[in-house]
């Protein structure tokens, strides 16, 4: 199998979940099959090359449409494995009637994602639930991370056919001694809380009306008796907002923000802290920072929503899910595990355990077997007519 790769962009370029599971996928299943990768420059890092090779991983960074169309049309694939909506409508554009079999991996819904970022139906949500529609339509397989998020997609007898889903994956964890230079401070301020005492509770999301990390402030006033601190990375369009909230309910000094992390520090980080907070609203698939902060051995405390729930409960993890979404709600979940230091120990080594069976190497194999299977269900992986001519 010749496997091409589409995605806004990778994680090497530009931190977000879909950008790091499309990379780290390529990466590892490059191991098992010929992969080659296509993605937008980010803007960013201009110091980017055209085209790059780790092994037997092609990647080409493309600047626009046109220039994408001529690149894709000349990479020789078996199977297109598209991750967004945006490149699904490059591939199409580039390929026409002579696309090869298609596999669209589903993270969200898109103009649902738009209405709640936006609060409106423009036409900008019209458009891409027009094309949402056609995408699922024209894809020979779709694939989610989570039955929840497969049984939010699907609406007809046909798409669920050819339907499938499997969880993510994460990197096998990374011993990290010390952090960048620029990121110093964070390590001597956690450093310093934990000396003082304090247990440290993490949460790294989007900040966006969807996760609901603003709901996090208010989840501490609930724990201000406790020794703990909370901080916070990430960033997006409600992070000014979670400032001034955090500002307005004095309580700086037991909430900071960190903005955009490193990697080194976000593993440093949950090696560091009692708990994780996983907050959602709506909408999960599948959250990457839940498995992460398991690999860790810090047990995150999440909301029943989602992919995320389905996780958590069918793992045995149910004392970690909030019983609702108020901020109360969530209090009381770390509460439990505030007083009952040997519960959080318990569940610490059973997520770590747990984490290890959804190392890259190994995902990213059940996804190339699942891919193979999937599309020889819908008559997608075998031309009968060379195999009938191979007899003559």
């Amino acid at each position: 199998m010749k496997l091409l790769v589409l995605s806004d962009h990778i994680s090497k370029d530009m931190k977000n979940g879909t950008w790091e599971f499309a990379y780290k996928f390529s990466k590892y299943a490059s191991e098992l099959c010929e992969v080659s990768i296509v993605c937008f420059f980010y803007e960013l890092k201009p110091d980017s090359q055209d085209f790059e090779e780790e092994g037997n991983l092609k990647i080409y960074r493309i600047r626009n449409f046109l220039a994408g169309k001529a690149i894709i049309k000349n990479i020789k694939h078996d199977v297109a494995f598209i991750h967004t909506t945006k490149m699904y409508a490059l591939y199409k554009f580039s390929m026409g009637l002579k696309s090869k079999s298609t596999v669209s991996m589903i993270q969200g819904t898109s103009y649902i994602e738009r209405l709640l970022n936006i609060g409106k139906k423009d036409i900008k949500y019209y458009a891409l639930r027009l094309f949402e529609t056609y995408r699922s339509w024209s894809s020979n397989v779709l694939f989610f991370a989570s039955k929840y998020m497969m049984d939010n997609y699907v609406r007809t007898y046909n798409n669920f056919r050819k339907s499938t889903y499997l969880p993510l994956a994460v990197d096998k964890p990374a011993i990290t001694k010390s952090l960048p230079k620029k990121e110093k401070y964070i390590e001597e301020m956690i450093s310093k809380d934990i000396k003082d005492g304090y247990k440290i509770l993490f949460c790294i999301r989007r900040i966006v009306s969807r996760t609901g990390v603003l709901h996090l402030v208010d989840m501490m006033e609930y724990l201000k008796e406790y020794k703990i601190k909370l901080y916070i990375a990430g960033t997006g369009t409600h992070f000014e907002a979670l400032k001034r909230k955090i500002e307005g309910s004095h309580l700086t000094y037991c909430i900071i923000t960190l903005g955009a992390i490193s990697d080194e520090a976000k593993n440093w980080i949950y090696k560091k802290s009692y708990l994780s907070i996983v907050p959602t609203r709506t909408l999960e698939g599948f959250c990457l920072s839940m498995l992460e902060s398991m690999s860790y051995g810090c047990p995150p405390v999440v909301t029943p929503v989602g992919g995320m729930y389905e996780f958590m409960k069918d793992r045995g993890l149910q004392p970690l899910i909030t019983t609702g979404f108020a901020p109360m709600q969530m209090a009381k979940t770390v509460e439990f595990f505030i007083k009952n230091k040997g519960e959080r120990n318990f569940y610490s080594k059973k997520c770590k355990d747990i984490s290890t069976h959804y190392h890259y190497d190994d995902i990213s194999r059940r996804f190339l077997m699942e891919i193979a299977y999937m599309l020889e269900k819908v008559g997608k992986s075998v031309n009968f007519m060379e195999e009938v001519n191979s007899g003559q």
